[in-house]
């Protein structure tokens, strides 16, 4: 099923003391085009990040960012208690042994070599990047299933729209068949009217009938008409990102549309044509929001 490039996805975990929250968007673009927008000390993970979008994005102008919140306090430092209560107990035994008097306080204590520590943050920094690509994919999933909502609707549009063109390409190939008979009889009665029924050659009339008739057939012409329709449809109903194709397929269809007025001389088959070239025209601005 074909895909919009256009959506959007929200993605949220809150988790372990931390909160993200990832916003997605996409718009259209002839390539895809990632913008990362985040905290500066999550200017490491961008690459791996970007690599995720890349991955389940194919196509389109994707802007994502990220905003981060600590939902629980955590002390940045911890008292290394054992060490602590060393030095105490080694402070008053030395001065118990050698009699002198020991004025220790909490202060003293607290300044002595590695009371203070920092933790190893090795646990929580991969806590954070879970966190984080959690919140990505979800975003991501649903921003494609915004846009596969999209496509599913823009497909509907584009079958109509194609039966329309292919039933449109059958009625001028009919009213095709009738214009020699038509120029044949027209032409005729000029000519009598004109010369009188025994002042002209039939044979050259015959002869600039069938120029005429070669000139303005355009049976091959609706024939590919109907046969890229068909693979337009095809295309919309495939499994692949099909708006690059289905561009190309326009481009025919317009193609031939443009022969068969520049051949036809009728007016019905000429009105028909201008219909033919508005449907192409507002199928084209759909398609260009197609991965």
């Amino acid at each position: 099923m074909i895909s919009s490039m256009t959506g959007f996805g929200r993605g949220e975990i809150d988790r372990d003391g931390f909160r993200a929250v990832f916003e997605v968007t996409s718009l259209n673009s002839r390539y895809l085009e990632v913008s990362l927008r985040l905290p500066r000390w999550m200017a490491s993970q961008e690459s791996a990040l970007r690599a995720i979008i890349s991955n389940k994005v194919g196509r389109g102008k994707v802007v994502a960012q990220l905003a981060w919140d600590r939902t629980a306090f955590e002390s940045p430092v911890q008292i290394n208690e054992t060490l602590a209560d060393w030095y105490i107990e080694t402070i008053k035994r030395l001065a118990a042994k050698h009699q002198m008097t020991s004025d220790l306080s909490i202060a003293d204590v607290m300044s002595l070599p590695e009371v203070w520590t920092n933790p190893e943050k090795t646990t929580e920094s991969e806590a954070v990047e879970a966190i984080v690509r959690e919140a990505l994919d979800r975003a991501l999933d649903q921003l494609l299933q915004m846009r596969r909502d999209e496509g599913s609707k823009l497909a509907n549009d584009f079958r109509e729209r194609m039966t329309m063109i292919r039933q449109t390409g059958e009625k001028i190939q009919g009213l095709s068949a009738t214009q020699v008979d038509a120029y044949r009889l027209k032409l005729t009665q000029r000519i009598e009217e004109i010369l009188g029924t025994a002042g002209y050659d039939p044979q050259r009339l015959a002869q600039e009938i069938a120029y005429m008739a070669e000139r303005t057939d355009i049976t091959e012409e609706c024939v590919r008409l109907s046969i890229h329709c068909q693979h337009f449809l095809d295309a919309v109903n495939g499994n692949e990102p099909a708006g690059r194709r289905l561009n190309f397929l326009l481009q025919e269809l317009s193609r031939e549309v443009n022969t068969i007025g520049s051949k036809s001389a009728s007016a019905e088959i000429s009105a028909l044509v201008v219909n033919l070239k508005e449907e192409l025209e507002k199928t084209r601005e759909q398609v260009q929001n197609i991965e």
